[in-house]
């Protein structure tokens, strides 16, 4: 597989297609650690968008059906390149959904997804209800700023360019310095 069609592959997705699930409750109730994800189907339009409908095939193998605790294990190909992984649920279609997107994970689909931060956000017990981080102006002006120029670069043909940059500082940058430097990069890059 080509560095090209990696870096396609692994490109972030847009936030709007970032979900978030609660990983834990704090011992009052009143917080909750939310984890990113994307659905299945966010993977499922990767792949065709990257290599094509034609270009990968799944093959799923249920290995725990116990019900409320299933087990499923995905063989995932794409362009011949084969890998796999298990996925759990509490249904079997969670179970497959959950191996899917394992395997994909390891040809680069929603890995910068693992590199956000968990984040501890308002919690409402009773309802179960919470406010996902970055849709309530919890994101940092320099990542809203990054954001919108890659939006730009992807509408100028420039996206898997900036998906190149992106990737080297493992998405927005690990300290206020690389941050600077990312954006400057994505700046000269709009600007050729």
């Amino acid at each position: 597989m080509d560095q090209d069609l990696w870096l396609a592959l692994a490109e972030p997705f847009p936030e709007q297609e970032i979900q978030w699930r609660v990983e834990a409750v704090s011992k009052d109730k009143k917080r909750a650690l939310v984890v990113p994800y994307v659905d299945a189907r966010a993977v499922l339009d990767r792949l065709d968008e990257v290599v094509g409908p034609e270009g990968w095939f799944d093959a799923y193998e249920p290995l725990v059906l116990e019900k409320g605790a299933y087990q499923v294990k995905c063989r995932l190909t794409v362009l011949g390149v084969t890998k796999e992984d298990v996925g759990e649920g509490e249904s079997l279609k969670a179970a497959f959904s959950d191996a899917l997107k394992r395997a994909a994970v390891k040809f680069g689909v929603g890995r910068h997804l693992y590199r956000m931060e968990k984040t501890w956000v308002p919690y409402d017990e009773r309802t179960g209800r919470f406010s996902p981080p970055g849709r309530v102006g919890e994101k940092p002006e320099p990542q809203e700023l990054i954001d919108r120029l890659v939006e730009r670069l992807r509408q100028a043909g420039k996206g898997r360019e900036a998906a190149r940059i992106l990737t080297r500082y493992g998405g927005y940058g690990r300290t206020p310095e690389e941050t600077r430097r990312l954006y400057g990069e994505l700046r000269a890059l709009l600007k050729e």
